[in-house]
């Protein structure tokens, strides 16, 4: 079986159109620039406008999002609520397969918040395992009580010691019931892209958009439908594409680099009949119900098991590692990379690929530029770094709740895209640093606890009504934490002063550290457990009362 090369977030839609609306007013933001302003392809653009003009077919809304995988759907919906005509556009169909796959608790509160503000009541199953269960058990998922990693060294059997030091097993919910999940995508999306047209979304599926020209009182689109001329008519165009996605590729910008992040490449699947992982004894949750890392010097392989039969398992590694490999080479590659995992390879000695292997050649990349006159970029589509920290969905929504206050007035153009550069910036050098301690556990696992750390802090002081204690994602713009994080990065990057660092990430997690990390007593089991968070209550300026309502409130006690 050969592979296909594709991003590493591969998102498309399918559904029946109704008859499009005509443009409304904006509102409270002023898009207009003192003077027209055309793009590069402007003259290519305008007669690819004249033909299809020619034919009369023209839709017009207040909003076009292209773009329609979860993220595309979910920003039409919230523009809909915010009471904007909106069209979404899809160069494929539902259900197809997509990538990027694994939730978190933060990812999920902000779900939940996006629901709550925008009246999108039919959403709030989807944050936890039970609740989705329950309401929707005809759509796949996964659970994910947390984040389970392995260390391995490349040709030897997995093993680890009474210490744990070869394993790190960190519990993001207490029980099943309120655990976050993995979205099998085929089903996910398109019951987003069928919620979106429910709520008056005007879908088009299987539209191939093939030009753009801003203008000073519209964004004009135009491509092929169906193999016939159609063009859309807009006051702002959101891309959500994913990376490398068509406004970066149409208006031919230029590549921003990523920080401290090293040249990787990925090679993932989805398979039927996987085995089982052992299940150590007193593990603080299921390890196989979690997202699963299995680390190697230069790499790692996820496996995020749903619950209709099929498990999602890849590899990502350094170019050079990948090039050793030959993961260009589809099953062959992955077959290379379990010769020298044994363990892993024992679990995966019955599986079948579902439907072949996807290789991308390059996973992380950034655009240069994310926000035009009458356009932006969902941060999906803006940058992409790596799935190693489950980090693309808690981005995505955040940047979904920033359009959002972007279209009502909230916050301009040049803020959005300051914020989604500043987060990208620094997934990317946390990532790139664990790319760098790979080879050396003890110090990945500490590094791991700065984002652990950031994000359970993050998540709680919102749950608190505290969001002005944690307004960035990674606390990247905190004024203490942020420039810490960063030069840690960068002395593991530079491999120096390897037990100053460890020492280092101790102190800057501490004020930080709702929940019992970096304890060596611990040996690397860390769960899920409400004591941490009421010692811990000073630490967000609350008490261990008003931390116990919240939990009760939020039914996670």
């Amino acid at each position: 079986m050969g592979s296909a090369r594709a991003s590493p977030e591969s998102s498309r839609e399918g559904r029946v159109p109704p008859r499009p609306k005509l443009t409304s007013k904006w509102g409270k933001v002023d898009l207009a620039p003192p003077a027209p302003k055309r793009n590069e392809h402007s003259l290519w653009s305008r007669l690819g406008f004249l033909l299809t003009w020619l034919n009369g077919v023209e839709h017009k809304a207040d909003i076009a999002v292209v773009g329609g995988g979860f993220g595309g759907a979910l920003m039409a919906m919230v523009a809909r609520r915010l009471g904007r005509s909106v069209v979404l556009i899809e160069r494929g169909t539902h259900p197809r397969f997509a990538i990027g796959e694994s939730s978190t608790p933060l990812a999920s509160l902000l779900l939940q918040q996006l629901a709550e503000e925008h009246d999108l009541p039919q959403l709030l199953p989807f944050r936890r395992w039970g609740e989705w269960q329950r309401e929707y058990p005809g759509i796949g998922c996964g659970l994910k009580r947390g984040f389970s990693f392995f260390h391995h060294t490349l040709g030897q059997a997995f093993s680890d010691d009474e210490r744990r030091r070869n394993q790190l097993l960190v519990a993001a919910s207490p029980r099943d019931e309120v655990a976050d999940t993995h979205w099998f995508r085929a089903d996910f999306d398109a019951h987003f892209a069928n919620e979106a047209q429910r709520l008056g979304v005007e879908y088009f599926d299987q539209t191939e958009l093939t030009s753009v020209d801003e203008q000073s009182d519209g964004v004009t689109l135009a491509g092929r439908r169906n193999g016939e001329p159609v063009t859309f008519r807009a006051d702002f165009v959101i891309d959500a594409t994913g990376p490398r996605g068509w406004l970066h590729r149409t208006l031919g910008l230029a590549k921003r680099e990523l920080p401290l992040m090293p040249a990787t490449s990925g090679l993932f699947a989805h398979f039927k009949n996987v085995g089982a992982w052992p299940n150590p004894a007193g593990a603080p949750y299921p390890v196989e119900s979690a997202a699963v890392h299995h680390v190697f010097d230069g790499g790692w392989v996820w496996v995020l098991r749903f619950n209709n039969g099929i498990t999602s398992a890849g590899v990502a590694a350094t170019r050079q590692r990948a090039d050793e490999l030959g993961l260009a080479e589809g099953v062959l590659g992955w077959q290379r990379l379990l010769a020298k995992l044994p363990t892993l390879a024992e679990q995966f000695a019955a599986a079948e690929p579902v439907d072949g292997f996807v290789f991308a050649p390059e996973l992380s990349f950034c655009s240069g530029q994310i926000t035009g006159e009458r356009w932006a970029m969902l941060p999906s589509s803006a940058g992409f770094v790596d799935p190693l920290l489950s980090t693309g969905f808690p981005l995505t929504l955040l940047g979904i709740q920033r359009l959002a206050k972007l279209l009502g007035g909230g916050i301009d153009r040049a803020e959005y895209e300051r914020r989604t550069v500043a987060e990208l910036g620094q997934v990317s050098r946390l990532v790139g640093a664990l790319y760098a301690s790979m080879g050396d556990f003890e110090l990945f696992a500490a590094l791991t606890q700065v984002y652990f750390a950031a994000v359970s802090f993050s998540e709680t002081a919102h749950r608190l009504g505290k969001p002005e204690l944690a307004e960035s994602f990674l606390l990247c713009d905190h004024p203490e934490f942020g420039p810490a994080t960063r030069e840690i990065c960068e002395s593991v990057v530079r491999l120096s002063k390897r037990d100053e660092t460890l020492a280092k990430i101790r102190d800057v997690i501490e004020p930080f550290n709702v929940a019992g990390l970096a304890d060596p007593a611990k040996h690397n089991w860390y769960p899920a457990v409400a004591n941490d968070l009421f010692a811990a209550a000073a630490k967000l300026g609350s008490s261990a009362d008003k931390i116990r309502e919240m939990l009760l409130r939020e039914q996670l006690l």
